[in-house]
């Protein structure tokens, strides 16, 4: 099942895309912070001005209002004069100004046409009452106003109140040209995070794309990846474990490869071995045929005619070997597993080579007496014949006053033997074919090329191998290994 996606998104426009939404939206949050503190900053500075207007206004007007009463002055002459003096106000440019008195009749107002009216609405009556400032919003020709009202009072006594209206227009500009300065640099800090996340996700994205193409090239080859500086980061972790999957990738191809080969060449042994075990009883039968005939010859021939009798029954014999030989490959599968002590049965493996030796004037070093004691689970006959066959094979490469040595030591939880000559030794491109069916190094006649495939098929039955193995020294070293059980103290 495909897991590409139909429609591609990739990170870094994810990224850039989210990071500019939380860029906008931290710039919408404190945009509007910013601007609500500055509105009610503004607000108290308006209120605070306005009362101390009133405040500062209603002590004179009271004075006058009184001095009107004790008959000093005339009556609205000082009242008009500081209703002027309220509307000359430059910083609040009040939109309107009065005095009334206790009724709620107009004494003063900066517009002469209200003079005399009664007000009754709701502002005034409630400030009448009042025992100190008010300020309440409202609207005059649909204008936004902030109403400042004082009483107009001492010694419990009420005169009346002071009003003054200032319009919120200019307020309201003011934070309109605020929310305008405020958006303007919200969306060039957002432009410049644009480009400064893009250059980021840019950065950020261009390992990920290089580690993305290269695992496209994986199945058809392994990638080289460009030597860069180990990221102490998510990316250098998938990096590394990226590494580590293609290594892991490759122990696995190679595994396949060799488990495939040994099959198939365990399938190839298998096929050879039934027809070679159904070719050898078919040869049996006429050899036998043979051996009677020469026998019954043998018995009446002359001299001369038992010279040729003797030459035909030597290659009878050999024939008879390369039969042998081919039945022991095709039961080389057939084990019997028992458990032995290892330094015993290599002792007397080695007085047996020795004896087996003595005519080919070899000389054997068989280094067993410090080889460790452990417990194997081997067929003990299949591993005599696969040392027995090494060491011939050595004895014949290096000729008479050749010298042989045998060597054990453990290595990890498996036994190995060494075998050793200072014979030839094998070119190196015939490393990779001695252990092929019916291929031999010996001249016609004197190798079949059964032997090294047959110790071979013993040792991998066994969960072992035999390999050919380099040397300083002349000559050549097999290597015999043989997986360990358990260990057993001596």
């Amino acid at each position: 099942m495909s897991l590409r996606a139909s429609r591609y998104v990739s990170l870094r426009t994810r990224f850039m895309l989210l990071a500019v939404g939380l860029t906008l939206l931290f710039s919408a949050i404190w945009g509007g912070w910013s601007w609500q503190q500055q509105r009610t900053l503004l607000e108290q500075q308006l209120q605070s001005e306005g009362e101390m207007l009133v405040s500062v206004m209603a002590i004179p007007i009271i004075n006058a209002l009184l001095y009107e009463e004790l008959g000093i002055i005339e009556e609205g002459g000082l009242l008009d004069n500081f209703i002027a003096d309220i509307m000359s106000n430059k910083r609040l440019a009040p939109h309107y100004a009065l005095v009334t008195d206790q009724q709620g009749k107009v004494l003063a107002h900066n517009r002469l046409v209200e003079y005399g009216e009664y007000l009754t609405d709701e502002v005034t009556l409630k400030l009448l009452q009042a025992e100190g400032f008010q300020v309440t919003r409202g609207l005059v020709a649909q204008e936004p106003i902030l109403d400042f009202g004082m009483p107009l009072k001492i010694a419990g006594k009420r005169w009346g109140a002071l009003r003054v209206g200032v319009s919120l227009l200019p307020l309201q500009q003011r934070l309109k040209n605020l929310l305008i300065g405020i958006s303007v640099f919200a969306l060039l800090f957002s432009a410049f995070a644009l480009a400064l996340f893009h250059v980021a996700g840019q950065r950020l994205s261009k390992p990920l794309v290089r580690l993305s193409q290269a695992m496209e090239k994986v199945p058809e080859q392994r990638p080289d990846l460009p030597p860069e500086q180990a990221r102490r980061d998510e990316i250098g972790q998938l990096q590394h474990s990226f590494v580590r999957l293609l290594d892991r990738l490759e122990i696995s191809e190679t595994q396949r490869d060799a488990s495939q080969r040994k099959l198939l060449e365990n399938v190839r042994l298998v096929t050879i071995g039934k027809l070679v075990s159904g070719v050898a009883h078919e040869v049996n039968n006429p050899l036998a045929g043979i051996q009677g005939a020469l026998y019954n010859i043998e018995q009446k021939a002359n001299p001369e005619i038992l010279r040729y009798v003797n030459l035909v029954q030597h290659e009878v014999d050999r024939i008879s070997g390369i039969v042998r030989q081919l039945l022991d490959l095709s039961r080389a599968g057939e084990l019997e597993m028992d458990w032995i002590d290892s330094q015993g049965f290599l002792k007397s493996f080695c007085v047996f080579a020795r004896m087996g030796l003595m005519d080919k004037q070899i000389y054997f070093d068989c280094e067993v007496c410090d080889a460790p004691q452990l417990l194997l689970k081997i067929d003990q006959n299949k591993i005599h014949q696969l040392l027995i066959n090494l060491l011939l094979n050595a004895a014949d490469a290096t000729g008479p006053g050749g010298k042989l040595k045998l060597s054990v030591s453990r290595q990890d939880e498996y036994l190995v033997l060494l075998i050793d000559d200072d014979g030839p030794g094998v070119a190196a491109e015939l490393r990779d074919q001695i252990f092929d069916l019916f291929y031999t190094t010996k001249e016609p006649g004197k190798g079949t090329g059964i032997g090294l495939s047959y110790c071979r098929s013993i040792a991998e039955q066994h969960g072992g191998s035999l390999r050919l193995r380099e040397k300083s020294t002349p000559g050549a070293r097999f290597e015999v290994r043989l997986p360990l059980t358990e260990d057993e103290d001596s």
